[in-house]
C-alpha cells in the first residue's frame, strides 16, 4: 500500500489528534494495522509511539492506527507484506517459521521487564544483522523490536509448586503453551478475549499472562492468586515492521525520523508503557486483596530441567541456520544483564 498524503488535522493513533504548525501543509501518513481491542492499554501505547514519530519529524509524519483490527495475530505480517497496510503489530509466535531467531526474547526465567528485554532485544537483533536476514525477501524492513512483561500465573485458586499445577486448565498461548504442558498443566486453547468468559464458566482455572492482561481482559475479580516466576515463566516478542514501498515513498528525512523512533528509542518507549501497564494491574490486585506469590527458588530449581527443552530447541534452530546458538544466546542473555543496570 502506498504511503498515503493528508492534510493538517489527519488523525493518528487510535485516540489522538495532531494538528499541524504551518496552515495548509502537506503530511505524510502511514497507516498501520493492529489486533487488539479497545481497552487494551496499547491503545495509548501505540499514539505514545506516533507521539514520537510526529515530535522526531516535526509534524511531517503520522501515524494513523486502525480502530478495529483487519487480522487476527497470525495475519499481520502479511498484511504489511502485501501492502494492504503500511505498518502493523506482528508476533513472532503466530507467525511460524518466519522470525525464529527474533524469539529468542520468549525463553523462560530470562527477561526481567519489559523495559529491559526490549531494549535487549532490539540491540542484540540488529547487532547481529537479523533484521537484514530475517528480512531478506525486500518486501518489508525492520523497524522496531519489544517485549511484554515476565509471563505470570494467575489463577483462582493457590499455584506455587508442581504438585499444585499438575492437571490444572490453564490457557496460554504462543509461547507459553509448551512451557504449560511442560509443567503438567492441561492446556486449553481459546483466544485472549475468550478467557474472562472461560473462568466465569469454570472452563479454564487460570491463564498465563502478563500483568497488564489482567487488566486489560478485566480478570483481577475473577483470579485472586497470582505466581509471579523471576525472570518470567515466558515472554511473548513483537515487531513493528513496515512495507518497504511505503518506507521508500517517504521524503528523506521523514525516513529518518521514523528510524529515529523506532530502533533503540522505541524499545524503550514500547517497553516501558508495557511495564507501567502492569504496575497497574499489578497495584489494582494487591488493592483488591489478591494473593501475590513469588516462585521460591527451590521450586525454580525443580522447573528448570522441565523447561530446558525450550533453550535446546531455539539453539538447535540457530546452529540449523549454520550460526552459533548457544553464543548467540549467552550474548542475549549479555544485552539483558546490560540493560537491567
Amino acid at each position: 500500500m502506498r504511503s498515503s498524503f493528508a492534510r493538517a488535522g489527519a488523525v493518528f493513533g487510535a485516540v489522538m489528534m495532531f494538528t499541524a504548525g504551518p496552515a495548509l501543509a502537506e503530511k505524510q501518513v502511514l497507516k498501520m494495522a493492529h489486533w487488539t481491542g479497545p481497552a487494551h492499554h496499547m491503545v495509548q501505547t501505540l499514539a505514545a509511539w506516533g507521539d514520537l514519530i510526529a515530535k522526531e519529524s516535526s509534524g511531517d509524519l503520522v501515524l494513523e492506527v486502525d480502530k478495529a483490527p483487519l487480522a487476527k495475530p497470525p495475519g499481520q505480517y502479511d498484511l504489511v507484506r502485501n501492502g494492504v497496510r503500511d505498518l502493523a503489530w506482528p508476533v513472532p509466535a503466530y507467525t511460524k517459521g518466519r522470525f525464529e531467531l527474533m524469539q529468542v526474547g520468549e525463553l523462560p526465567f530470562i527477561c526481567p521487564s519489559a523495559t529491559t528485554c526490549s531494549q535487549a532485544l532490539t540491540s542484540w537483533y540488529t547487532k547481529h544483522g537479523f533484521d537484514k536476514t530475517e528480512f531478506s525477501d525486500g518486501k518489508t524492513k525492520f523497524l522496531v523490536g519489544y517485549n511484554h512483561g515476565p509471563g505470570t500465573i494467575h489463577s483462582t485458586v493457590e499455584l506455587s509448586s508442581l504438585e499444585q499445577i499438575k492437571g490444572v486448565k490453564m490457557r496460554a498461548g504462543g509461547a507459553g503453551v509448551p512451557i504449560a504442558k511442560a509443567l503438567g498443566m492441561a492446556v486449553v486453547a481459546m483466544s485472549a478475549t475468550q478467557v474472562h468468559e472461560a473462568l466465569q464458566r469454570g472452563t479454564v482455572d487460570g491463564v498465563l499472562f502478563p500483568w497488564e492482561a489482567v487488566e486489560s481482559f478485566r480478570l483481577t475479580e475473577l483470579v485472586k492468586h497470582h505466581l509471579e516466576v523471576p525472570g518470567g515463566l515466558y515472554a511473548s516478542t513483537f515487531f513493528h515492521p513496515i512495507n518497504s514501498k511505503a518506507f521508500n515513498e517517504l521524503s528523506e528525512s521523514n525516513q529518518a525520523a521514523l528510524l529515529r523512533a523506532s530502533g533503540m528509542a522505541g524499545a524503550k518507549l514500547l517497553g516501558e508503557h508495557w511495564d507501567a501497564a502492569d504496575k497497574s494491574a499489578r497495584d489494582k490486585a494487591m488493592k483488591r486483596g489478591n494473593s501475590i506469590q513469588t516462585l521460591s527458588d527451590a521450586e525454580r530449581q525443580r522447573w528448570l530441567p522441565l523447561l530446558d527443552f525450550v533453550r535446546k530447541q531455539w539453539v538447535d534452530m540457530a546452529d540449523g541456520k549454520g550460526l552459533n546458538g548457544e553464543m548467540l544466546l549467552a550474548d542475549f542473555k549479555a544485552e539483558v544483564k546490560a540493560f537491567s543496570q
